[in-house]
Protein backbone atom coordinates (compact mmCIF):
# COMPACT_ATOMS: atom_id res chain seq x y z
CA UNK A 1 0.00 0.00 0.00
CA UNK A 2 1.16 3.27 -0.96
CA UNK A 3 1.43 6.51 1.86
CA UNK A 4 -1.29 7.91 0.07
CA UNK A 5 -3.49 4.66 0.37
CA UNK A 6 -3.44 3.58 -3.24
CA UNK A 7 -1.84 0.45 -4.79
CA UNK A 8 0.60 0.88 -7.23
CA UNK A 9 -0.30 -1.06 -10.49
CA UNK A 10 2.21 -3.39 -11.85
CA UNK A 11 3.10 -1.81 -15.31
CA UNK A 12 4.28 -4.07 -18.31
CA UNK A 13 6.83 -2.54 -20.85
CA UNK A 14 5.18 -0.34 -23.25
CA UNK A 15 2.36 0.35 -20.60
CA UNK A 16 0.69 4.12 -20.55
CA UNK A 17 1.22 5.22 -17.50
CA UNK A 18 -0.48 8.64 -17.68
CA UNK A 19 -1.12 12.52 -18.15
CA UNK A 20 0.48 15.20 -17.38
CA UNK A 21 0.55 19.04 -18.04
CA UNK A 22 3.39 21.92 -17.95
CA UNK A 23 1.79 25.33 -17.23
CA UNK A 24 4.53 27.58 -19.19
CA UNK A 25 4.09 31.23 -17.78
CA UNK A 26 4.03 29.32 -13.72
CA UNK A 27 5.84 25.94 -14.37
CA UNK A 28 3.84 24.07 -12.43
CA UNK A 29 3.58 20.61 -13.66
CA UNK A 30 -0.13 18.88 -12.87
CA UNK A 31 -0.15 14.92 -13.56
CA UNK A 32 -2.19 11.81 -12.77
CA UNK A 33 -1.71 9.58 -9.70
CA UNK A 34 0.56 7.41 -11.37
CA UNK A 35 2.80 9.68 -13.16
CA UNK A 36 2.84 11.03 -9.55
CA UNK A 37 3.83 7.41 -8.37
CA UNK A 38 6.95 7.28 -10.96
CA UNK A 39 8.08 10.53 -9.88
CA UNK A 40 8.24 10.18 -5.84
CA UNK A 41 5.35 12.71 -5.85
CA UNK A 42 2.45 11.79 -3.26
CA UNK A 43 -0.67 12.21 -5.89
CA UNK A 44 -2.98 14.10 -3.86
CA UNK A 45 -0.21 16.89 -4.56
CA UNK A 46 0.73 16.37 -7.71
CA UNK A 47 -3.11 16.34 -8.99
CA UNK A 48 -3.20 19.97 -7.76
CA UNK A 49 0.48 20.90 -9.29
CA UNK A 50 3.62 20.43 -8.41
CA UNK A 51 6.88 23.18 -9.43
CA UNK A 52 8.55 22.04 -12.19
CA UNK A 53 11.70 21.25 -10.77
CA UNK A 54 9.86 18.38 -8.35
CA UNK A 55 9.19 16.82 -11.60
CA UNK A 56 13.39 16.85 -12.69
CA UNK A 57 13.89 15.77 -9.58
CA UNK A 58 12.65 12.45 -10.31
CA UNK A 59 15.09 12.46 -14.02
CA UNK A 60 17.95 10.64 -14.40
CA UNK A 61 20.73 13.42 -14.09
CA UNK A 62 22.14 12.21 -17.66
CA UNK A 63 19.08 12.46 -19.32
CA UNK A 64 18.15 16.22 -18.24
CA UNK A 65 19.77 18.31 -20.61
CA UNK A 66 18.47 15.72 -23.10
CA UNK A 67 15.16 17.22 -21.86
CA UNK A 68 15.60 20.63 -21.06
CA UNK A 69 16.49 20.88 -25.35
CA UNK A 70 13.59 19.47 -26.13
CA UNK A 71 11.13 21.13 -24.21
CA UNK A 72 13.27 24.18 -25.45
CA UNK A 73 12.34 22.74 -28.88
CA UNK A 74 8.67 22.73 -28.32
CA UNK A 75 8.59 25.92 -26.94
CA UNK A 76 10.32 27.77 -30.04
CA UNK A 77 7.80 26.85 -32.37
CA UNK A 78 7.88 22.63 -32.89
CA UNK A 79 4.57 22.11 -31.36
CA UNK A 80 4.98 18.42 -31.15
CA UNK A 81 6.63 16.96 -28.01
CA UNK A 82 9.06 13.81 -27.30
CA UNK A 83 11.46 12.83 -25.36
CA UNK A 84 12.71 9.68 -24.23
CA UNK A 85 14.42 9.56 -20.60
CA UNK A 86 14.88 7.30 -17.27
CA UNK A 87 12.92 8.41 -13.76
CA UNK A 88 14.32 7.12 -11.05
CA UNK A 89 11.97 6.67 -8.24
CA UNK A 90 12.11 4.65 -5.06
CA UNK A 91 9.35 2.75 -5.90
CA UNK A 92 10.08 1.24 -9.05
CA UNK A 93 13.87 2.16 -9.36
CA UNK A 94 15.03 3.53 -12.64
CA UNK A 95 12.56 2.64 -15.65
CA UNK A 96 13.28 4.11 -19.49
CA UNK A 97 10.05 6.35 -20.57
CA UNK A 98 8.37 8.44 -23.16
CA UNK A 99 6.68 11.78 -23.08
CA UNK A 100 4.57 12.18 -25.74
CA UNK A 101 2.09 15.49 -26.30
CA UNK A 102 1.78 18.82 -28.06
CA UNK A 103 2.39 22.46 -27.09
CA UNK A 104 -0.60 24.52 -27.12
CA UNK A 105 -0.44 28.57 -27.77
CA UNK A 106 -2.48 31.32 -26.87
CA UNK A 107 -3.83 34.12 -29.59
CA UNK A 108 -0.60 35.70 -29.80
CA UNK A 109 1.46 32.76 -30.76
CA UNK A 110 2.89 32.37 -27.22
CA UNK A 111 3.25 28.59 -25.80
CA UNK A 112 0.80 28.46 -22.93
CA UNK A 113 0.74 24.18 -21.71
CA UNK A 114 2.63 21.42 -22.92
CA UNK A 115 0.37 18.45 -22.25
CA UNK A 116 0.59 14.72 -23.03
CA UNK A 117 0.78 11.24 -21.97
CA UNK A 118 4.01 9.32 -20.27
CA UNK A 119 4.50 5.96 -20.93
CA UNK A 120 7.05 3.04 -20.07
CA UNK A 121 9.35 1.52 -22.59
CA UNK A 122 12.57 -0.79 -23.23
CA UNK A 123 14.07 0.72 -25.62
CA UNK A 124 14.41 2.43 -28.84
CA UNK A 125 10.47 3.60 -30.32
CA UNK A 126 9.45 0.36 -32.38
CA UNK A 127 5.39 -1.04 -33.51
CA UNK A 128 4.90 -3.17 -30.68
CA UNK A 129 2.28 -5.77 -31.27
CA UNK A 130 -0.04 -4.35 -28.10
CA UNK A 131 -0.16 -0.76 -29.27
CA UNK A 132 -3.77 -0.72 -29.83
CA UNK A 133 -3.98 -2.02 -26.54
CA UNK A 134 -1.65 0.92 -25.09
CA UNK A 135 -3.06 3.65 -27.46
CA UNK A 136 -7.08 2.10 -25.74
CA UNK A 137 -5.58 2.67 -22.37
CA UNK A 138 -4.60 6.06 -23.29
CA UNK A 139 -7.67 7.16 -24.44
CA UNK A 140 -9.76 5.89 -21.42
CA UNK A 141 -7.59 7.73 -19.17
CA UNK A 142 -7.86 10.83 -21.31
CA UNK A 143 -11.74 10.36 -21.03
CA UNK A 144 -11.69 10.23 -17.74
CA UNK A 145 -8.93 13.29 -17.03
CA UNK A 146 -11.03 15.44 -19.24
CA UNK A 147 -14.53 14.49 -17.80
CA UNK A 148 -12.35 15.31 -14.34
CA UNK A 149 -11.56 18.67 -15.62
CA UNK A 150 -14.77 19.74 -17.01
CA UNK A 151 -16.10 19.75 -13.46
CA UNK A 152 -13.10 22.84 -12.94
CA UNK A 153 -13.83 26.44 -12.89
CA UNK A 154 -10.78 26.86 -15.65
CA UNK A 155 -12.09 25.44 -19.17
CA UNK A 156 -8.37 25.56 -20.14
CA UNK A 157 -7.24 22.60 -18.86
CA UNK A 158 -10.36 20.57 -20.20
CA UNK A 159 -9.35 21.54 -23.53
CA UNK A 160 -5.99 20.98 -23.57
CA UNK A 161 -6.56 17.06 -22.36
CA UNK A 162 -9.68 17.30 -25.52
CA UNK A 163 -6.70 18.26 -28.17
CA UNK A 164 -4.10 15.53 -26.45
CA UNK A 165 -7.45 12.78 -26.66
CA UNK A 166 -7.99 13.84 -30.12
CA UNK A 167 -4.68 13.16 -30.71
CA UNK A 168 -4.33 9.42 -29.09
CA UNK A 169 -7.58 8.59 -31.47
CA UNK A 170 -6.15 9.84 -34.70
CA UNK A 171 -3.22 7.36 -33.55
CA UNK A 172 -5.39 4.44 -32.84
CA UNK A 173 -7.40 5.15 -35.35
CA UNK A 174 -4.31 5.07 -38.22
CA UNK A 175 -3.19 1.73 -36.05
CA UNK A 176 -6.47 -0.01 -36.54
CA UNK A 177 -6.66 0.97 -40.01
CA UNK A 178 -2.78 -1.00 -40.61
CA UNK A 179 -3.69 -4.04 -38.69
Amino acid sequence: MMEDGNTPQTVASGDFLGVWTWNVQTEIVVACQDVCHYADIPSETGIHGVPTERFYAAIHPDDQAELSRRVDQTLRGNDAFSAEYRLTSVRYGTVLVRSTGRCFQDEAGRPTHISGYLSRIDGPEESRADDEAVLTKVTTHLTDARNAADKLSSPVLSRLISAVLLKAGFQLANLVRRN
